[in-house]
């Protein structure tokens, strides 16, 4: 029978669901611990139990920022100077404290100015100060973002989403729900539709096939408008149940949302370039339904080390993805040098303990600049250099002298350069596939009577044709590239930092160069099938 409590009859009671008020519907309570974490999340006062959050991670800062700044013995030195260099620290800060990017100001401007007229979706303006408001609906939905691999596209968008969800906390924006779908970590693009539906359903994770994932992504955010919008059956990669679909229009119909009762949804499209699909109905869905919205609103940032990507795709995908572009332009060798006296304190006034000579630094950005531009290849070469230089001191190979305290030089970065990207790339080339090699080889003979070594893409063609017909071997003679065959190759090998891709504001069309030597091109080769074809066109001509 029930209890009784001061003479009070009690019957008790566990409540296994709970009514969500941003799913409208029914949801686990989950175990007692997520309980409080919930409650938190339906509480009136959710901005101020963030708030307090913040504070607390503020306060945590500022320790860390003492402990920085505090004279610190040099293995202690050593081992927090590699920490600030790992790639996992950068991303950390960036993504998770909202650190900005030292050299990203003007894009961070534009991307924030872009985020946050699209999350609050009206645009607000007073009339002659007479207290009446105008509302403009901002119909801008989607921005695209290219730029070469490591120049901080990823790890921007992502420090001001977490800047942004401390002004959504404390009441300064609507609220919306962040996504991020990359396309490398995909096994095939239609597993986008299932990853982004299964974000979308909030708790339920609910998991789909990728035909009947998209037909709820059409619902969720376009209603049932019995517009063809489902794409899964592009590439012949995904089937639909018509049974199915009858049913959820009815429910659909039974239970309409109004626009402005669900949280904008945000949605990071990194490495786009790996969801094109041969009719490019995905991407042209994904751009197409922030427009089409009448349920809930989204927003689409779409990541590219293509630059020209939307360009190479059909005018009815152009037409989506709109034309606001934000550009991120490698990094020079000034840029480098902030970003790594940045991340090691070099720029305070305290910073503690030097661990890097002043030239050391210099000579990494020089380095990274003449080769890709990648900052991560930066943090890598540096991260290397000062673990040999530690354990080396560490082990006793190197001997300290009386009152003196180590550092690492500009041969210690020097020799990490050159283990580094020396035995990498030479095995990326040296693995190239026969058309990759005519491309190389090309801009290997091409760099010879430049100076710049810098090669319009359209020249390197034309000597591709002439390399392939001289050289009597089908393999090559049969090669038959395109313009856009030629640009999808330099891309993947510029991806690997074989070759560089520069954009000059005279020509639409990249430039291409190597850091590479002929000689080294030539060496690569050397225990290759290219072996021949290289000899032929790079190797030095003697007379006797």
């Amino acid at each position: 029978g029930p209890s009784t409590i001061a003479g009070t009859p009690c019957i008790h009671y566990h409540c296994s669901r709970l009514w969500s008020i941003h799913r409208r519907t029914f949801v686990p309570s989950g175990s007692c611990s997520n309980r409080v974490l919930r409650g938190r999340m339906y509480s009136a006062h959710k901005a101020a139990f963030n708030k307090l959050q913040q504070m607390l991670s503020s306060s945590v800062e500022n320790t860390d920022s003492a402990y920085q700044q505090r004279e610190k013995p040099w293995k202690e030195a050593f081992q927090f100077a590699i920490q600030q260099l790992s790639l996992a620290e950068a991303a950390q800060d960036a993504q998770e404290n909202g650190m900005p990017l030292p050299c990203r100001e003007e894009e961070r401007k534009q991307i924030t100015s872009f985020l946050k007229k699209a999350i609050r979706g009206l645009v607000h303006s007073n009339k002659d100060g007479g207290g009446e408001e105008d509302e403009t609906m901002n119909l801008k939905s989607s921005l695209f973002i290219a730029g070469p691999p490591g120049t901080g596209k990823t790890a921007s968008v992502r420090s001001i989403i977490a800047e942004l969800q401390r002004e959504q906390h404390e009441g300064k924006l609507p609220e919306f729900n962040f996504i991020a779908l990359n396309g490398m970590e995909l096994r095939h693009p239609f597993d986008s539709y299932v990853k982004f539906w299964e974000a979308v359903s909030g708790t339920r994770k609910e998991r789909l096939p990728a035909g009947d994932a998209a037909h709820e992504l059409e619902n969720y955010f376009c209603g049932d408008q019995g517009e063809e919008s489902d794409g899964s059956g592009d590439d012949d990669d995904s089937d639909d149940d018509d049974d199915d679909d009858d049913e959820r229009s009815e429910n659909e119909e039974e239970s309409e949302v109004d626009l402005s009762e669900r949280p904008v949804t945000v949605l990071m499209l990194d490495e786009i370039d790996y969801l094109v699909t041969k009719k490019e109905t995905l991407v042209y869905n994904f751009f197409d339904w922030p427009l089409r919205a009448t349920t809930a609103r989204l927003v689409v940032i779409g990541i590219s080390n293509t630059i020209n990507l939307p360009e190479k795709m059909s005018t009815r995908v152009q037409s989506r993805i709109g034309g606001d572009r934000c550009h991120f332009k490698s990094y020079n060798v000034q840029d480098t040098q902030t970003i790594l006296k940045s991340r090691l304190g070099m720029l305070d006034d305290h910073p503690g303990h030097a661990v890097f000579e002043e030239d050391a630094i210099k000579f990494a950005a020089r380095k990274t600049a003449n080769l890709s531009g990648d900052i991560r290849k930066a943090f890598q070469m540096c991260k290397s250099a000062a673990e040999k230089v530690l354990e080396d001191y560490s082990t006793g190979k190197r001997k300290l002298t009386e009152g003196s305290r180590p550092l690492v030089k500009i041969s210690d970065v020097q020799k990490g350069s050159r283990d580094m990207f020396t035995s990498i790339v030479h095995k990326a080339v040296s693995c190239s596939t026969s058309f990759e090699a005519l491309l190389l080889i090309s801009l290997g003979a091409l760099k010879r009577t430049r100076e710049d070594g810098s090669i319009f893409v359209k020249e390197i063609l034309t000597k591709i044709e002439s390399i392939a017909d001289a050289s009597g071997e089908p393999k090559y003679m049969n090669a038959h590239l395109s313009f856009e065959d030629v640009l999808r190759m330099a891309n993947r090998l510029g991806e690997a930092g074989i070759i560089q891709l520069n954009i000059y504001s005279s020509s639409p069309w990249p430039w291409i160069s190597t850091h590479l030597h002929t000689s080294e091109i030539l060496a690569c080769y050397r225990d290759t099938n290219h072996i021949k074809l290289a000899e032929k066109h790079l190797a030095t001509q003697r007379l006797f």
